[in-house]
């Protein structure tokens, strides 16, 4: 049985109905035997190393080698260094599945001002355009400054670089959609066809754009909803800054969101005053101008921070809206603001 190498692989998972590990396409347990390596002994690999220091696994000793979203954690002088280490690991009529960003079809956001928001999501969450360039935020702001990206590549930038480490044939593809690129690199002079044919076994069946796009924007609104959940358990419980970061992150993928907005207000007053709540609130009632708690609570904190002069505005708007007229009348009396 032919031995593919795992670079970068990361912990076990498995499929909840065959109970087997999960496997990249292609690298089927009936045919491919897995050797898993990472720089993490958490994860349990069969080999603890690095992409530029594979000693420990021989030289001509694996048939093929899997590397997702590892190449782009190298320094650019670093890469050769690893290719030439996965060519040396490699039988001489082996081959390398490496997928990483692809920065075309990111900058193409950046270009477009989207640096910041959500391009897709994935099991860690959002991923915005900044992630995929610098590397993914949250767990570098916890320290994990592994997650960093310190290189880059577009499709043909990444085929030339193979082919320089010594691959005698190398092909890929991108998928903008999904922002990735796939490339395979082969020791053997395959023909076209022939290694044409090998990636198709291991790269990902394409998918169409529009029903891609429609995934991400499912995708988007459920990971809203598990966040808001977070969120409000955070807040809840007291954890005021967890909570916080959570709701920033619905404003990230939904600037209008008003429940977000709504919380960060309260928050705001809780941390800094009923002034720096006043902006969050009004984000809410632009976006959810019938609630009635929303105008409840902008109206007191607009009392609370000396402006009574806007609250009668603010009281015959809420009106008009989602604030009945008792409701009115009972704020303003308990606000002392109903002449006699």
């Amino acid at each position: 049985m032919k031995t593919f190498l795992h670079v970068g692989c990361g912990p076990v998972y498995f499929d909840p109905i065959s109970h087997k590990s999960t496997r990249p396409k292609g690298f089927s347990h009936d045919d491919w035997n897995e050797l898993r390596l990472d720089i993490n002994p958490d994860v349990n690999p069969d080999v603890v190393g690095t992409m530029t220091d594979m000693s420990a696994v021989a030289s001509g000793s694996v048939d093929a080698i899997y590397s997702s979203h590892n190449i782009e954690h190298l320094y650019p002088h670093e890469v050769p260094i690893a290719l030439s280490e996965f060519k040396r690991v490699l039988r001489s009529d082996g081959f390398v599945v490496i997928t990483c960003p692809d920065l075309k079809s990111v900058c193409a956001l950046v270009v477009e001002d989207k640096l910041t928001e959500p391009a897709y999501i994935s099991p860690a969450g959002p991923i915005a355009p900044i992630d995929i360039l610098y590397g993914h935020r949250p767990p570098m702001s916890q320290g994990n400054l592994y997650m960093s990206h310190r290189c880059g590549f577009t499709l043909n930038v990444l085929l030339a670089t193979l082919e320089a480490a010594g691959f005698t044939k190398a092909v890929g593809t991108c998928r903008p959609h999904c922002f990735d690129l796939w490339s395979l690199g082969s020791l053997s002079n395959l023909d076209d066809k022939e290694i044409l044919n090998l990636a198709s076994s291991y790269f990902p069946d394409s998918m169409d754009n529009t029903n891609s796009q429609a995934k991400i924007n499912n995708d988007l609104k459920l990971a809203v909803i598990d966040v808001l959940l977070m969120a409000l358990e955070h807040q809840q419980a007291g954890r005021l800054d967890e909570a916080k970061q959570l709701f920033v992150e619905i404003l990230e993928i939904e600037p209008k969101h008003a429940e977000a907005n709504f919380h960060l207000g309260v928050i705001a007053f809780i941390q800094k005053g009923p002034a720096a709540s006043i902006p969050w609130f009004e984000a809410a009632l632009d976006t959810n101008p019938s609630n009635e708690q929303y105008w409840v609570s902008y109206i007191d904190v607009l009392v609370q921070s000396g402006l009574t002069d806007s609250v009668p505005e603010a009281l015959e708007l809420g009106q008009k809206y989602g604030l009945t007229a008792e409701r009115a009348i009972k704020l303003a009396e308990e606000l002392n603001l109903v002449t006699s």
